[in-house]
């Protein structure tokens, strides 16, 4: 097949790919990630490219999309448009996936450090006629019997040498009592782990000195899997497609966990291979895309994974570059779409040892809800998040550079940029924002429906002037042309509107069925945490005014940041807080929210964009 070179403007990558080769592919080889909430579909128009080259005819989508206009002019959607020859290809920064607001920190708690990996400085007599013994049996006799021989024959091919080499001054390394390997010298403060969350949108790492539990470095980046789709339907889709599409979603978080794991080791001064296991929470997809293995089964009903209890694998086997003995412990799911992550929320919370009513809601690309009393634990997932990250919003982007996080109306429009820079888009907690503001002013019913300038009596003149008609519909324009990045302005549209309370209802819905497992209502709440960077990141007074939380008192409220962080990192550190998480897991009953009578009527309920319930 012939192969041909496409260059990316601005910045002049170049990468050479097989005819045929979508552009979306061909910038991900050249080190771009391009915007794809609908998952390359050629849905949503977010991947824009104007090219000049080799590429082959617009797709009917293309037709329907960008019209005759924007093909005259050279734009095409990156995710459709084939490579046919050499090409040049200028992405608009508005197409890019760039600097990424990524939430590291998460709530604290103290932890008995007891971890899983063990390092003993010993000094062992060399062997003589008097006592001959075997060079395992010399090491594993000095260990007073609590650790097993090793499996691996590299580490008992490698014993000898290191024994003769370190004139029998080595250091044991043991995991769950297994002799993992030996190294000369004492090197028993050298011990290091990598806590790893991963999450559709981003990878974060914590780089930790297991003697001490204490973390010295944390690294994060956006998983680069979202060149494949922003969500993970069209992740779950492409990897059951076949062994291809499985192995390049799987390698491309690989690749980006190994480049954490190095610029973690830069910070911190400890080389790579003194990183000796890796614990690993993410949602039931990631979990299994991490491993190479097919999640194919939760492509449809009724959402069968391939395993659910904890994993421990060699992190070579992986291609994680760490100590070569190193392991990866895989914190156990909890349901279809109710992975890892949500088990270590539960146990950085403390959820299952909550007497009072406790409600935790993770707000991610998925919704992740568990509410906890006296030891019983329930937990559900809403298809929610993808609103809340920009997908199926007009000019909705993640939380980057560009992006309003923030909405203010009283004379005129106020919005907040990440990065302060000029706007390019609108991000989940300015969408919450921007709703929240317009239902206050009178722009939004309470039904949802976006009025038109004639409708809406007492606005100040220049709040007025932002509500106009398009091809679109009604809009209201949070950012003129003149003020936003690229001259096309930021607007909201009564589509946005909807496609906001489709998410919030799910996610309200979704918590009032599981408060009535336990013979509750959201008023019952004592306390409600916000978990993630968008529960850390929106304004909980817009959030309770449209009815996306309860509308419980300020005090009852506690954002908690990347707890499922944290509940890797304490899974890494103690080997309690491990058997903990497989108990929690065992525990949480799941709730199909699809499948429950009565979740419909509750999430057209939740669609009223008022405070719920009423608590005057």
């Amino acid at each position: 097949m012939a192969e041909f070179t496409a260059i990316f403007l601005p910045g002049n990558s170049s990468v050479c790919v097989p005819e045929g080769t979508t552009l979306l592919a061909a910038a991900a080889a050249a080190g771009l990630l391009l915007q794809t909430p609908c998952g390359g579909q050629g849905r949503c128009g977010k991947c824009l490219a104007r090219v000049e080259g080799g590429v082959d005819a617009p797709t009917s989508l293309e037709r329907r999309v960008l019209g005759p206009d924007q093909l005259a002019q050279g734009w095409r959607l990156a995710c459709q448009a084939r490579v046919a020859g050499d090409v040049a290809v200028t992405v608009p920064e508005s197409s890019l996936i760039t600097e990424h607001r990524i939430m590291v920190e998460g709530v604290e708690r103290e932890l008995t450090v007891l971890p899983n990996i063990t390092k003993v400085g010993l000094d062992l007599p060399a062997p003589s006629v008097e006592d001959p013994r075997a060079d395992l049996n010399r090491v594993l006799d000095a260990l007073s019997g609590h650790v097993r021989p090793p499996t691996r024959i590299a580490s008992l091919r490698a014993l000898p040498r290191v024994l003769r080499q370190s004139r029998f001054q080595i250091t044991a390394v043991a995991a769950d009592g297994e002799l993992l390997a030996l190294e000369p010298g004492d090197t028993s403060e050298n011990a290091y782990g990598l806590a790893v969350d991963i999450g559709t949108t981003t990878v974060v790492a914590y780089l930790c000195h297991l003697p001490t539990g204490k973390s010295v470095a944390v690294a994060s980046d956006l998983n680069s899997q979202a060149q494949y789709g922003d969500d993970v339907i069209s992740r779950i889709r492409i990897a059951s497609s076949g062994a291809e599409g499985l192995a390049a979603l799987s390698g491309a978080v690989v690749t980006v966990i190994n480049d954490l794991i190095e610029r973690a080791c830069h910070e911190a001064g400890v080389p790579e291979e003194a990183i000796y296991e890796l614990s690993v929470v993410g949602n039931t997809c990631m979990s299994h895309l991490f491993l190479g293995v097919s999640p194919a089964g939760l492509g449809s009903l009724p959402f069968v994974q391939v395993f659910r209890s904890a994993q421990t694998v060699r992190a070579a086997d992986l291609g994680i570059g760490v100590h070569p003995e190193a392991l990866v412990y895989l914190v156990p799911n909890i349901g279809g779409f109710v992975g890892a992550d949500t088990v270590g929320v539960i146990l950085a919370s403390e959820l299952d040892r909550s007497d009072g009513l406790r409600v935790a809601v993770d707000i991610g690309t998925n919704g992740e809800i568990v509410v906890a009393r006296q030891g019983e634990l329930h937990a559900a997932s809403t298809a929610a998040g993808p609103a809340f990250e920009g997908a199926k919003i007009t000019q909705g982007m993640r939380a980057a550079h560009g992006a309003i996080e923030s909405v203010h109306i009283n004379d005129d429009v106020k919005c907040h940029v990440i990065g302060d820079v000029s706007p390019r888009g609108i991000c989940g907690s300015g969408l919450v924002d921007a709703v929240a503001e317009l239902v206050r002013v009178g722009i939004i019913t309470e039904t949802g429906r976006m009025l038109r300038r004639q409708e809406v009596t007492g606005l100040p003149e220049k709040v007025a002037e932002r509500l106009v008609e398009n091809e679109r519909g009604v809009a209201f324009v949070l950012a003129r042309p003149e003020e936003s990045f690229g001259g096309e302005g930021v607007a909201l549209t009564g589509r946005d509107v909807r496609e906001m309370q489709l998410a919030k209802a799910a996610i309200y819905g979704g918590m009032e069925l599981l408060l009535e497992e336990l013979g509750a209502g959201p008023a019952d709440i004592e306390q409600l945490l916000l978990a993630g960077a968008f529960g850390n990141y929106i304004r909980r007074e817009s959030a309770r005014a449209i009815g996306l939380i309860p509308a419980l008192p300020a005090e009852r409220i506690e954002s908690i940041g990347n707890a499922a962080g944290v509940g890797a990192r304490l899974v890494l550190c103690s080997t309690e807080e491990r058997r903990r998480a497989e108990e929690i897991a065992r525990r949480v009953r799941h709730v199909d929210l699809s499948e429950r009578k009565g979740f419909y009527d509750r999430f057209a309920d939740a669609m009223m964009l008022r405070p719920l319930p009423s608590l005057q």
